[in-house]
C-alpha cells in the first residue's frame, strides 16, 4: 500500500481536469473544464512552515510533517492556488490535514486524511458553518485520476457532488 508522499508523487505534474457538479437541492447540473498542477514542496518550504504554525496550535505542534504539495488551478478565467501539509499519525497512511488557499485571508482548514487499502485517497475538512467536505480521489491509470467531492450539512444530507476525470499532460 502506498503512503502520503508517493501518492503525491504519483499525482505530481499538469492536469487536464474535467468536472461535473451536481446540486442535488436545486437539482441542477453544471460542468466544467480546469488546467491543474500539483507540485511537491519541502517541508522547509517557507509557505509550508507558516502554514503549520498558523495551524499547529489546534493539534499541539506534536506531528511530523509527511508531504506537502501546491495544487493550482486556472479555469474559465478564475485561477488559484491551494497549499496542503499532510502531518503524520503513527500510521504513515492516515494522518491529519492542514489546507490553506494562498493569497487568502482565510484561516487554514484542518482535515483528516486517510489511504484505502485499494490506494485511494481520502480527505475529510469542516468548513466554518459546519458543512463537512469529503474528497476522495484514486488513479485508474498512471496518468488518469478520478475525483469525487461531496458535502454534507451537519444533518448529514448532501447538498452537492462533483465527479471529476483528470488526464495527465504528457507535452506542455
Amino acid at each position: 500500500m502506498i503512503d502520503i508522499q508517493t501518492f503525491f508523487e504519483q499525482s505530481q505534474g499538469k492536469w487536464f481536469t474535467q468536472r461535473t457538479r451536481y446540486n442535488l437541492a436545486q437539482k441542477k447540473v453544471e460542468n466544467g473544464k480546469a488546467e491543474l498542477t500539483v507540485e511537491l514542496l519541502p517541508s522547509d518550504d517557507r509557505a509550508i512552515v507558516e502554514l503549520y504554525e498558523e495551524a499547529s496550535s489546534s493539534f499541539n505542534g506534536s506531528l511530523d510533517p509527511l508531504a506537502s504539495a501546491k495544487i493550482s488551478w486556472d479555469s474559465d478565467g478564475e485561477k488559484g492556488s491551494n497549499l496542503l501539509l499532510f502531518l503524520s499519525d503513527p500510521d504513515k497512511h492516515q494522518g491529519r490535514l492542514i489546507q490553506k488557499r494562498m493569497n487568502s485571508d482565510q484561516s487554514a482548514a484542518i482535515g483528516q486524511f486517510a489511504i484505502a487499502e485499494d490506494e485511494a485517497l481520502t480527505l475529510s475538512t469542516q468548513t466554518l458553518d459546519h458543512r463537512l467536505l469529503k474528497e476522495r480521489v484514486w488513479f485508474a491509470h498512471p496518468n488518469l485520476r478520478l475525483r469525487t467531492v461531496w458535502e454534507e450539512n451537519s444533518a448529514g444530507h448532501q447538498g452537492w457532488v462533483m465527479f471529476y476525470s483528470e488526464i495527465r499532460r504528457i507535452n506542455n
